[in-house]
């Protein structure tokens, strides 16, 4: 069983990898098409051109999903697809019991491999493992981190995000891809 997950794994990596290749490849074709060629000035009579766009080589800006599995008394008034503040987000990270930060492109395949109940958060046992998911724009920094601070603090400055999935496991089978604290 651990050899399919960790081919799983490698099979995730790889369709993330994949992805940030075509999304720089677009982005590259795109700002080649956008660059303004230069003008003959002997065959033309309009002045030349200078683009005047710098290269910008900081990092990429990317939303992160933050996968979490925490007791179900932690999760209070969260909502699925409502804002969550950055000292929520803090406080759901500090009793998280599994967490996993990966490139929002991929949180579906991770949640696939989670069983899920139908069970209505508000009315369960308060010791109940609840999944939630929130993406995070402008996260990047806090991609596979394994250490529950060092998540706090690489959450962005702006410190916000969006519930996308929270829901009541059936069991912990899933969860071997997450960092367990």
């Amino acid at each position: 069983m651990p050899d399919f997950f960790e081919t799983v794994r490698r099979s995730i990596d790889n369709i993330s990898d994949n992805i940030g290749r075509q999304i720089d490849n677009f982005v590259s074709s795109k700002e080649q098409k956008t660059q303004q060629k230069p003008v003959n000035r002997a065959r033309s009579s309009q002045p030349t051109v200078i683009s005047s766009k710098s290269v910008d080589n900081s990092p990429q800006i990317l939303t992160v999903a933050l996968h979490l599995v925490v007791p179900a008394f932690v999760v209070n008034n969260t909502k699925e697809n409502h804002s969550i503040t950055a000292s929520d987000i803090e406080k759901l990270i500090d009793n998280a019991r599994y967490f996993l930060c990966t490139k929002s492109a991929i949180a579906d395949l991770i949640e696939e491999s989670l069983k899920f109940t139908n069970e209505n958060i508000s009315t369960i046992h308060e010791r109940s493992e609840i999944y939630i998911r929130i993406n995070i724009p402008d996260g990047q920094e806090m991609l596979d981190k394994k250490v529950p601070y060092i998540l706090k603090r690489n959450l962005p400055s702006h410190g916000q995000g969006v519930v996308r999935k929270i829901a009541c496991l059936e069991d912990l089978s899933g969860l071997e891809a997450f960092n367990r604290v």
